[in-house]
């Protein structure tokens, strides 16, 4: 009978232990940042995106100005989703709230700078340097140093002032570098291989297409050298 009378309490435990498990893995599925604590969040991150982006137009207006060239094709901003940035605390097991977002992702707003050319990725890269007024977070060569799935950029994450009535405080805008070559690259590569279900074959391929499309760039950049060479431009006044 007391054996008896333990196996049914076992049992219960078990289903009262099984009911707590599913119960709680409602919870996390069901956690999220509260909209009005999302727009509390981004707002100085907006302010952050907006000041680089004025400074990378006036970087490429100057430019211009003084080599009758544009080193920039163009500019996309973003700021990171609501969905997006609960998806990615998930993913590294932090609380899925606005302050574990402004503590551990340098993310949240972004910026892709498309250039023509890998001499005017860094030939904005060392003007955005002289910017005393911005911090250099990180920095992440992936042009001379490739991932292995053959993904090229450069990588910078800028801490940029932003004032409030408390006061000034940096907040990180993550730039990724490219250009119009390496943009197709991965605009294709996340479009086809975006779900991760993909055959090694296909990975080779990809590996395969960026070395293809490095030296179509450095063949357009080769010509467009002979051709300036025979038709020198000279300043805007």
């Amino acid at each position: 009978m007391i054996a008896k009378i333990n196996d049914v309490q076992n049992e219960l435990l078990k289903e009262m232990m099984a009911a707590q498990t599913v119960t709680y893995m409602q919870q996390l599925k069901n956690e999220h940042i509260p909209q009005e604590e999302y727009d509390r969040l981004v707002e100085p991150y907006r302010e952050a995106l907006a000041r680089i982006e004025i400074r990378m137009n006036g970087l490429n207006e100057d430019y211009r100005k003084k080599y009758r060239d544009y080193p920039i094709h163009n500019i996309q901003a973003r700021i990171k989703s609501r969905k997006s940035i609960e998806k990615k605390l998930s993913y590294r097991n932090l609380p899925i709230t606005a302050y574990a977002a402004k503590d551990n992702l340098t993310d949240i707003a972004g910026v892709r700078v498309i250039c023509y050319f890998i001499e005017d990725i860094f030939s904005i890269l060392s003007l955005v340097k002289t910017q005393t007024d911005l911090l250099i977070l990180k920095e992440s060569d992936y042009i001379h140093y490739p991932k292995s799935s053959g993904y090229r950029s450069y990588h910078m994450v800028l801490g940029v002032p932003v004032y409030r009535i408390e006061g000034m405080q940096y907040y990180p805008v993550e730039i990724q570098f490219r250009t119009l070559s390496m943009d197709f690259w991965a605009s294709m590569e996340h479009r086809i291989c975006y779900k991760g279900d993909i055959s090694e074959e296909t990975t080779e391929d990809f590996k395969k297409y960026s070395e293809k499309l490095s030296e179509m760039e450095r063949q357009m950049k080769h010509l467009l050298d002979e051709v300036r060479r025979d038709n020198p431009q000279e300043p805007m006044q």
